[in-house]
């Protein structure tokens, strides 16, 4: 199974409204990680290390929470949760990083709302962009 379809599938999973408070929470980390992973890649490219950094243990924090979770969790997602219970907590982790922070990235270089630009973003256009995305998102907002 490809890992995005594993995360993505996790995530949603876990969005469902009808969840267990305790699904909820795990639902939550996953959310948060994703966001904060996101959040890291745009304050990386308009160069605000220290912000990059933060993001980066809070998403490292709630990616752990989110697969810690996923291990005990076992209605319905046999095939992901087995997958997950033979992997590393931290590979799960790093695998939902580069997948999201992939995605930020070319979110802002290769796409143009969703559509392809015809000629990618130079850094300074990018930096630019980043920073809209950044404050647009609530990045600063995420703890």
């Amino acid at each position: 199974m490809r890992r995005a379809t594993i995360i993505a599938t996790m995530v949603i999973a876990f969005s469902s409204p009808c969840l267990a408070a305790s699904d909820a929470e795990i639902a939550k980390s996953g959310e948060k990680m994703s966001a904060a992973f996101k959040c890291l890649t745009y304050a990386r490219m308009f160069h605000d290390y220290k912000e990059e950094d933060r993001l980066f243990l809070i998403g490292l924090k709630a990616g752990r929470d989110f697969v810690e979770g996923m291990k005990s969790f076992s209605d319905g997602l046999n095939e992901i949760v087995a997958f997950i219970q033979k992997t590393s907590t931290d590979f799960v982790v790093g695998v939902t990083y580069d997948d999201d922070t992939k995605k930020a990235y070319d979110e802002i270089v290769k796409y143009d709302d969703g559509l392809p630009r015809e000629r990618w973003l130079l850094p300074d256009e990018a930096k630019v962009q980043a920073e809209r995305s950044y404050r647009n998102a609530n990045c600063s907002l995420i703890q």
